[in-house]
Parts: C-alpha cells; sequence; structure tokens
C-alpha cells in the first residue's frame, strides 16, 4: 500500500461552499469604468521593436535596425541588400524609412516595387525613393506582414488560488519564454497569489495589491498591453471558484465574488487585456457561474477570454496552445480572433482533451457585449464534427470495435450551376463489429449515428487526421432584459451575499 504524494495537476475538485467569506464585512472594488478604455493606448514614435521584421534577429556589432517610420516594426541590414554607396544616405536623419509590412500593406491591391528609403516624407505623403533603384530584399520573409515583434511593453499578471506550489499551471514557463524578447526591458511578469476564503484574508490580499499595481501603473505609463492568466480549482457541482482555504480545506465561493474581489485591485490596467482562464470546465457547464465569468468581464472591459470545457481540465496539456498563444498574439501582435484557428491547428493534443471557448468584447450600438464562440476538434473517425463517438459498445462493452463510418448526405434539393456535385453530409453511421455483439442479449449488433450539428470546419485548422469544428457564435447578454447580477458597486458595495440553502453550504472535501 503506497501513499499518493503527488500534486493535482487538474483545475477542478470538491470544496466546502460557503456564500461569503467568513469575519467583518469588507467593501468589495469597483469595476473598471467603460468610459477609460484608450487610457493605455501606445504612443508608437515613442518604441520600436528590438527584433527584426524578416529574420527575428536583434541588433548585434556593425549590424544596423532601421525603425520604420510608419509602424514600431524595424528590419535589419542583414536583411536589407543596401548598397555599400548608399548606406550613408540611409543613415541620414532626413531619409526615412518605410518597412516591408507598410509597404505590403499600401500595395497588397496593386503590387509595386519595394524602394524602402524615401525622402521629403512616406511613400504615401508624397515622399520619393532615396534610391535609384529599388531596394533588394535578403533571406526569407518569415512572418504575417502584420506582425511587430513585441514593439510595446507587455505586462503578464498571474493570479493564482494560495500560490505557485498549489496549483500545476505553464505560466511560469511562458514568462520564462516571453522574457527573452525584451532583453532591455518592456516586459513584466506579476505573480498574484490569493486566499480570499475569510473577510481578513480579503484584507491581506486588498492591501498586499497596491504596490502591485503601482509596478504595473508605472510600467504601462507609456502605453503597452496587458495579458492575464487566471489559474484555480472549480467545484464540480455548481461551477464556483475556488477562493482559498479554511482551516487546510479548500473552500469554494461564487464565480462573481471571487473574481470581483481578486480583479478589483486590477479594474484600471485591465481594460481591453486578454485573459486565459486555467480551470475546470464546470465553470463553463453550469449556467450560473459561466453567466457570472461573462457578466464580470465585461465590467471589467476585458477584451478577450479564453476558457476550456474539459470536466477536469489540465493546464499543462495547453502547453503548446499557450506557446502559440504567445508567438502569434503576445509578441507578433497577431489580432487574436483572426489567429485564432491557426493556433488550434497547432494544438491537436489540447484538441483530444477539451473544447476551446474564444469570447471577444464588441461595442454595437454603444453596448458593450461578448461574442462567445465554442471551437472542438473534429477528427475523421473518432470525433466528427467535434462529438466523440464512444470508446466502448454499449452492448458489448468491446473497445475499438466500430466500423468505418458511413457518410449520409442530406437532400439535394434545387441545383445552381456552381454547386457542388453532392449534397453535405448530415450524419455519420457506425455499427459495431464485434462478431458476438448483442448475441446474448438478443439483438443485433449496436447501431448508432451522429448527427451534424450547427457550425463549419475551420479551413485554416485542418490538418490530414483532423480539424476543428467552429459552432455558430452567440452573443452574451443573449437580450437586455435578462442581465445576470454585475460586480459593480451599485450591486455588491456594502451588501451582504444571498444565502445559500443548508445543503449547499454542507462541507465537501477536496480530493
Amino acid at each position: 500500500m503506497s501513499k499518493n504524494t503527488a500534486k493535482k495537476r487538474a483545475a477542478g475538485g470538491i470544496a466546502k461552499r460557503v456564500s461569503g467569506p467568513l469575519g467583518s464585512p469588507v467593501a468589495s472594488a469597483a469595476p473598471a469604468s467603460p468610459g477609460s478604455e484608450g487610457e493605455h493606448e501606445l504612443a508608437w514614435s515613442d518604441v520600436h521593436s528590438q527584433w527584426c521584421l524578416s529574420c527575428r534577429d536583434g541588433a548585434d556589432g556593425d549590424v544596423v535596425l532601421y525603425e520604420c517610420s510608419g509602424c514600431p516594426r524595424v528590419m535589419c541590414g542583414r536583411c536589407l541588400a543596401i548598397p555599400s554607396d548608399s548606406r550613408d544616405l540611409a543613415g541620414r536623419p532626413d531619409v526615412l524609412f518605410w518597412c516591408l509590412s507598410c509597404h505590403a500593406g499600401h500595395t497588397n491591391k496593386v503590387p509595386a516595387p519595394y524602394f524602402g528609403f524615401y525622402t521629403g516624407g512616406p511613400p504615401t505623403a508624397g515622399g520619393k525613393p532615396a534610391f535609384q533603384d529599388f531596394l533588394r530584399l535578403k533571406g526569407t520573409f518569415e512572418m504575417a506582414s502584420s506582425a511587430v515583434l513585441a514593439a510595446a511593453p507587455v505586462a503578464v499578471i498571474h493570479f493564482i488560488v494560495g500560490d505557485s506550489k498549489e496549483i500545476v499551471t505553464p505560466v511560469p514557463l511562458l514568462s520564462h519564454y516571453l522574457d527573452h524578447y525584451f532583453p532591455n526591458g518592456g516586459y513584466i511578469y506579476l505573480e498574484v497569489p490569493f486566499d480570499i476564503a475569510t473577510h481578513k484574508g480579503i484584507r491581506t490580499y486588498t492591501c498586499a495589491q497596491d504596490a502591485r499595481v503601482s509596478k504595473l501603473k508605472s510600467h504601462l505609463a507609456h502605453g503597452g498591453r496587458v495579458f492575464a492568466f487566471f489559474s484555480d480549482h472549480s467545484e464540480e457541482d455548481s461551477g464556483w471558484l475556488f477562493a482559498g482555504k479554511e482551516k487546510g480545506i479548500f473552500v469554494a465561493m461564487s464565480v462573481s465574488q471571487v473574481l470581483c474581489t481578486v480583479l478589483g485591485p486590477y479594474s484600471g490596467v485591465l481594460q481591453g487585456a486578454m485573459m486565459v482562464f486555467l480551470v475546470c470546465g464546470s465553470v463553463v457547464a453550469h449556467d450560473d457561474a459561466f453567466g457570472e465569468l461573462q457578466q464580470t468581464v465585461l465590467d471589467y472591459n476585458v477584451g478577450s477570454v479564453i476558457i476550456f470545457s474539459a470536466t477536469r481540465f489540465q493546464p499543462l496539456v495547453a502547453m503548446n496552445f499557450l506557446l502559440a498563444l504567445a508567438e502569434q498574439v503576445i509578441v507578433e501582435q497577431l489580432d487574436i480572433s483572426k489567429a485564432f484557428p491557426g493556433l488550434l491547428s497547432l494544438s491537436s493534443c489540447l484538441g483530444q482533451h477539451t473544447k476551446v471557448i474564444l469570447m471577444i468584447r464588441e461595442v454595437a450600438h454603444s453596448v458593450h457585449n461578448l461574442l462567445v464562440t465554442q471551437f472542438a476538434r473534429a477528427h475523421m473517425q473518432t470525433q466528427p464534427w467535434g462529438i466523440a463517438v464512444p470508446g466502448q459498445c454499449p452492448l458489448c462493452g468491446s473497445t475499438n470495435s466500430w466500423s468505418a463510418r458511413v457518410a449520409v448526405r442530406g437532400a439535394c434539393g434545387s441545383r445552381k450551376p456552381d454547386d457542388p456535385d453532392q449534397a453535405p453530409v448530415s450524419r455519420y453511421l457506425y455499427a459495431c463489429t464485434y462478431p458476438e455483439c448483442g448475441r446474448v442479449q438478443g439483438k443485433p449488433p449496436y447501431k448508432f449515428h451522429i448527427e451534424k450539428p450547427p457550425g463549419s470546419l475551420v479551413n485554416t485548422a485542418v490538418t490530414k487526421t483532423s480539424s476543428w469544428f467552429q459552432s455558430p457564435s452567440t452573443t452574451f447578454p443573449p437580450s437586455l432584459m435578462s442581465l445576470p447580477a454585475s460586480c459593480g458597486p451599485s450591486d455588491t458595495k456594502g451588501k451582504r451575499p444571498r444565502s445559500m440553502d443548508a445543503e449547499v453550504l454542507t462541507k465537501r472535501i477536496w480530493i
């Protein structure tokens, strides 16, 4: 007999649920104001990237980085074949450099030669080429033309229940990776542990954040971007988040209580930020809990959110996905909604473990909403349209016994000249191939079918054996008449949380 001493890796579990922290009341922090959204807009003229847009390398020895006059990107002298007799001209202060990305953005419809260096202003303002011949490029252009390579200051905040010893998370490794893109500063990583199971814990936590928030604001004084990770467990029967420990046992509280308390001191820096919730899918599975999370995201003006739906989500499985996210969204600064399908294509193992939900804040007619989209891995045989084929026949218990799927196509209806020859598949049929299946029960071999749900395959996330299925996006809140309770000051300040039924307050041991 051995004792299991391994750390719990899944971001879920069972905990004691309480309606509020123990001790004297503490006023909750106010969320961010929607009107201050542009407080930390970056002044591009004040900062440029330290890495060449073409080769991703920096300046070493006599290598020169040429700063673009139209954006924060740079290109190095290794990737630009500047004639030796023109290098002095290229370095003159009255000569402007126009990077390949800016050139591509203004010539994508009508191609034009790339001259790179101009006098009298940029080419869009009547500037003239500084060289007689076009500028020749050396090497391979590795990235999307919209990539920036971490020009703006970046702050990563890691909110984590207890501390890094309480929960296994890939965020510290991710931070170590990002730090190398800022050799001369510009990157800050803050680990923010919390234990807010009591009002004493809330006071301790709130006071401890003053120095961290001041450090963040100083770092972002001239603009920058914030990325936040929230590592926590969730209570399986309710979707509530773990708030901390009471007498050595984890305590869970409502999603809005935990998030408002933990995020409150950071309301001024979370506007427009991207957040990744490394918690189990219980938060998503329970409508009340998921609604509170979405409402809190809106209240704090968070720009985008990623969350996972696995019942026992293992954060380490998301390591490749998070590294790709850091590379393309944090370092290259690509738009998350456009880059997301490509990120999924690099994360097939993640798709075998969980579905991924992306939430993007949008403004329509001065109303802030969340556009919520779910992505599920779609395998040709085992998980069509993101719906998993059973791993075992329920009739005979055989595994790996399903026949090759049989496609059933929908009604063709009226045809147009450019329609494909065949109608799209509407369902797949499967049958158990074990010869004795159903014989004991006096039944025929087990058969079942899977209907195609609404949605479509993401073309940019298709590989030889699998792809990702995107469900139709929904909007939160669905209507202004059914808004969930907000964590704004008018809703919670000075009020005690609602009391819960006795059975809800029953202690649950975390295992």
